[in-house]
Formats: C-alpha cells, sequence, structure tokens
C-alpha cells in the first residue's frame, strides 16, 4: 500500500501548493531575510553617521542629533560640509550654526552654490551686515526656503518701494526677519492698505514701519480695534500723535490697557485725566506697570508732589529712577543744604538733559563741592532725601529743557 501511495501523483490545491512552494523553498526565504537585514544595517549606520556629525560638525547636542537625524539624513559629509563651509564664509559662528541645523537641518542637503549662495549674496548686497545676516537667518531659517526671484525680489521692492531706501529694508530685516519668511502678498502688505484705507498718511506708515517693523504682521482684526482706540481717545489719524499712540496700542492687550488705566485710577487720576494724559504723551502707556507704580510711589511718597503735578508732567513717568531720579535728587539734597541752590521745582530739574544737568548742577559747583560727581555717580554713598514738600507739592512745570 505504501508503495502504490508513493507511485501516485501528489495532488494539492492551488492555496496549500503555495504554502508548500514557502516551506519548502528555503533559499529564497534566506535571500530575502539577508537582504532586509542588509537593508536595516545600512539605514541604522547611515543614521549612526547623520547623528555623529551633527554633534561633532554642527555643535548639536545628543537628543538634538537625534531628533534633527529623523528629517535628514547623509551617507557622506561632502555635501553638509560644503554648506557649513558656506555659511561659515558668511560669518555665521558656531552658535548660528547649531541654532539652524537644529531648527531646519534639512539645510544640511541644499545645494550651497545653486540655492543658498545667490540669496545669501542678495541679502549681502542690500546692505545687510554679515553678523546680523548671520543671527538672523539661524534665529529664522525658513527665509532661506524662499524663492530668490518669486519671493524676495519682489518683497525687497515693497519695501523699498514704502521706505524709500535699502536702509530702511535693512532695517525691517534687522527687527523683523519673520517679515521676510511668511507670504508678504497674503499677510504683512495687508496692514499698509488698511491704514492707507483709513486715510493714515504714507508718511505715518513708514514711521509705524520704521519704528516697529513687527507691525507688518499684524491681523486686521487687531489693527482695526487699535485704530478705534486711538479714535475713541480723540486723535486724529491724519496728525503724528495719532502714529505715536498706535506704536503704545499695538504693543499691548485689551486687558493690559485696562490695568495700567486702573494702576493710575489708584493714584487718583481719573479715566478722562489718563485720557488726556496719554493723548499728550501716549508713552504714559507704554511703561510696565511695576514702573509705573515705582516712579508714582517715589514721586508722590518721597518727593510729595501731587498725582496730578505728575500728570501736568508725564514725561517724569519714563525718567529711570535709579540712574535719573534719585541720584539727581542726592545733588538737589546736597546743593539745598549748603545753601548753593534752593531746588524747589521738581519736573525742570529731572527733565533737563544730561549735558546741561553736568553743566549747570555740577561742573558750576565742583569747587565748592568737589565729592558731587561721586555723590551723583553713586560712588560716595549718600543717604536720605529732602525735599521741600511744600515747594514741590505745587511744581505744575511740564516743560523740559534740551
Amino acid at each position: 500500500m505504501f508503495a502504490i501511495f508513493c507511485r501516485r501523483s501528489l495532488r494539492v490545491s492551488p492555496k496549500d501548493r503555495i504554502f508548500i512552494h514557502h516551506q519548502f523553498w528555503p533559499s529564497q526565504n534566506a535571500v530575502l531575510a539577508r537582504s532586509c537585514s542588509t537593508s536595516v544595517c545600512e539605514n541604522a549606520s547611515e543614521k549612526t553617521f547623520t547623528v555623529s556629525y551633527l554633534i561633532n560638525s554642527c555643535g548639536l547636542s545628543s537628543n538634538d542629533a537625534v531628533s534633527a537625524s529623523k528629517k535628514v539624513h547623509f551617507k557622506s559629509p561632502e555635501k553638509p560640509d560644503a554648506v557649513l563651509d558656506l555659511l561659515k564664509k558668511f560669518e555665521f559662528t558656531n552658535a548660528d550654526i547649531s541654532r539652524i541645523i537644529a531648527s531646519m537641518p534639512i539645510i544640511l542637503s541644499s545645494c550651497p552654490n545653486k540655492t543658498l549662495l545667490p540669496k545669501l549674496q542678495f541679502l549681502q548686497s542690500i546692505g545687510v551686515p554679515l553678523p546680523v545676516l548671520a543671527h538672523n537667518l539661524s534665529v529664522c531659517p525658513s527665509i532661506l526656503q524662499r524663492g530668490l526671484k518669486n519671493y524676495l525680489i519682489p518683497l525687497y521692492n515693497c519695501l523699498k518701494d514704502l521706505l524709500g531706501s535699502d536702509e530702511g529694508v535693512v532695517h525691517v530685516f534687522s527687527r523683523a526677519p519673520r517679515a521676510f519668511s511668511r507670504c508678504w502678498s497674503n499677510r504683512y502688505y495687508l496692514p499698509v492698505s488698511f491704514l492707507r484705507e483709513k486715510g493714515v498718511p504714507e508718511s505715518s506708515i513708514v514711521s509705524l514701519v520704521m519704528y516697529n517693523p513687527p507691525f507688518l504682521g499684524t491681523s486686521k482684526n487687531k489693527l482695526s480695534v487699535c485704530i478705534n482706540q486711538a479714535v475713541e481717545m480723540g486723535f486724529d489719524v491724519t496728525k503724528s500723535g495719532f502714529v505715536h499712540a498706535m506704536k503704545v496700542l499695538l504693543g499691548m492687550s485689551e486687558f493690559t490697557l485696562k490695568r495700567k488705566m486702573e494702576v493710575y485710577r489708584k493714584y487718583g487720576w481719573s479715566e478722562s485725566e489718563t485720557i488726556g494724559v496719554f493723548l499728550r504723551y501716549p508713552y504714559c502707556l507704554k511703561f510696565s506697570e511695576k514702573k509705573i507704580r515705582a516712579n508714582m510711589d517715589f514721586l508722590v511718597n518721597e518727593l510729595g508732589c501731587k498725582a496730578l503735578d505728575v500728570a501736568r508732567c508725564p514725561v517724569l513717568l519714563g525718567l529711570s529712577l535709579e540712574s535719573r531720579i534719585k541720584p539727581r535728587c542726592l545733588v538737589a539734597r546736597v546743593l539745598n543744604e549748603k545753601g548753593l541752590e534752593n531746588v524747589a521745582r521738581v519736573s525742570p530739574f529731572m527733565t533737563l538733559s544730561e549735558k546741561r544737568f553736568l553743566e549747570r548742577y555740577i561742573v558750576k559747583y565742583e569747587k565748592d563741592v568737589p565729592e558731587l560727581l561721586d555723590i551723583y555717580l553713586g560712588k560716595i554713598e549718600s543717604s536720605g532725601i529732602d525735599f521741600d514738600r511744600s515747594s514741590s507739592s505745587s511744581d505744575s512745570d511740564s516743560d523740559s529743557e534740551s
């Protein structure tokens, strides 16, 4: 029976034949396994080389290198070396290189002469200093992903038409490099067009862009809110004061504005008085709450000024308490005690320019009080400040000499 069975042809279904085929052809499976194993080893070796290169040549930490190796890989150092050599020729520091590679590791796969060099040369040609170029591109490397002819040059032309010079364009690049990395036509030109529609003069728009280049990224909604706030407070969009108000309002939220208004209210200013001060001196709302409190506390509680006297000369709020107000108070105290001066009015004494102050109060009395300059500079300690409170509290002079 067994012999008869062996002579019969073995018949199996197609499905079973496939199974048998794989079971009885081990050599092909071995070849496939060896191929997969080789591929895995090559990939692992390639990744190990990439991580090692990112650490040793680019200065990345181990964690950053592993993370970056997921986005870029190479088998040899030729191309990444060429990229690094180019960056170094444009004065990228080691810190710049580490920052740009960690942020955009794919740059190491770029063709340096074809992709990177023309953009670097263009930015250098319009006057961007190399240290600024290197730092800003390391902070915002996506600029290098933008096309030269289709994006960077048209953007440059738009900014130059608006600002009137290469220097203006360089200023924007220096202060707001992200304006060069995002889509100008869809976003960054919108604020300029919107202000024009509202009747803001071109000179005011240029002033706003030059003072605060990140303004170019302001949303239409934020811009509309700030314009409405300024107009409601009494600013005329055609006057220069409107520009100063916008510089302040664009830099804070509605919540922050209300908090600062509340700080002034606690010192006795009504809302209308605060707005009145803002109309004359918009930067009174630019200062931090901490600075407002510190200056108001010292002026009101230490010098005896009335809060409304400060409102008449709000520039006092912007002066440095430690390097301007207190040192000059010490000088006034010494001169008052020695009978050389009767410094009673706070605002003209504090707002006098540094040069005029030194001439008027330090140099003039250097023979009478040789140590006065050292007292002013903080080299000699002098405790106690004793302004005539009755005089200073009635100080209403808001003029300053320059």
